[in-house]
This record gives C-alpha cells, sequence and structure tokens, in this order.
C-alpha cells in the first residue's frame, strides 16, 4: 500500500495554498489517490456550532444572512474547482466546508477520513513567530495524528 494513499489538502485560497495545491498533485507520482480538501470558513456573521458542515447541511445555510450565503456559495465553487483540477490529475477528491476553529476542524477531518498526510501552505515568517502567534500550521503539527508537509514559498 502506498504510503500516502490518501491525503488532506488544507486550503484558504491564498497564493501559499495554490503553491501548496502543486505538491498535492506531484503526490500522485508517490501513490497517491484520494485528496480530501478542506476549507474552514470562521468569519461569518452569525455563530455557527464548532465544525458545522457548511455543504452537506443545508438547513443551516438557509439560515445564514444573504451576504453569508453568497460568501459560501462562492467558497463552494472554489471547492468544486479544486476538485475539477485533481480529477483531471486522475485523483479522487472529496470536499469539506467547516465552520469553526480552523486548526481543530482540519485535525477532525484529518482523523475522520484517516489520512496519510496533512499537505498545507504557510507564510515565511519565523518557526518563532508562528509559534508565539500560536498560527494554524503550528496548531495543525502539534495536533495531527499523521506527518503535516508545509509548503512554503521561498522569496524570490
Amino acid at each position: 500500500m502506498p504510503l500516502f494513499e490518501k491525503v488532506l489538502y488544507s486550503t484558504d485560497f491564498s497564493p501559499l495554498a495554490e503553491y501548496a495545491l502543486d505538491y498535492v498533485k506531484k503526490l500522485k507520482e508517490a501513490g497517491a489517490k484520494e485528496v480530501i480538501v478542506v476549507h474552514v470558513v470562521d468569519d461569518l456573521s452569525i455563530e455557527l456550532p464548532d465544525g458545522a458542515d457548511l455543504l452537506r447541511e443545508k438547513e443551516l445555510f438557509k439560515i445564514l444572512p444573504e451576504v453569508d450565503q453568497e460568501y459560501v456559495t462562492s467558497i463552494v465553487e472554489r471547492l468544486e474547482a479544486i476538485k475539477q483540477e485533481l480529477e483531471k490529475r486522475e485523483l479522487s477528491a472529496k470536499l469539506y466546508l467547516k465552520y469553526g476553529n480552523i486548526p481543530r476542524q482540519i485535525v477532525k477531518v484529518a482523523d475522520k477520513e484517516s489520512v496519510k498526510l496533512i499537505v498545507m501552505g504557510a507564510h515565511g515568517k519565523g518557526l518563532l513567530t508562528e509559534i508565539i502567534l500560536g498560527s494554524v500550521s503550528t496548531d495543525v503539527i502539534r495536533n495531527a495524528n499523521c506527518p503535516v508537509l508545509i509548503v512554503k514559498k521561498m522569496e524570490e
């Protein structure tokens, strides 16, 4: 069984996340077959339960204010575009759009899906800064039950 058959890719749609997606695509050569694509929303105008699933819980979507519905719809479109991109590379993809604490939700989905690797982009601030700030990637590294590949784009 290939080492990284099932991979979780966490995206915030930033240029760094796009850069990390290139690495995910290359993991096909290392035996990756399935990519779990995760985006976590933590900034809606109303509070939802931590871990709410904005893709699968349609009733939740209906109670959102219109501005949030438009925002969530645009995220779903971006996730679908990533899914299509991965499927073109013959990788199967499953999408998650969660609400709540970003690192906690990433780790929860990774555990639920039994992924073998988490891939995410990280901003090139020093490790000390990340530890002090408690950044998303640092929290995921601390709490994940599998390896975490942090893709950092070096300054040109």
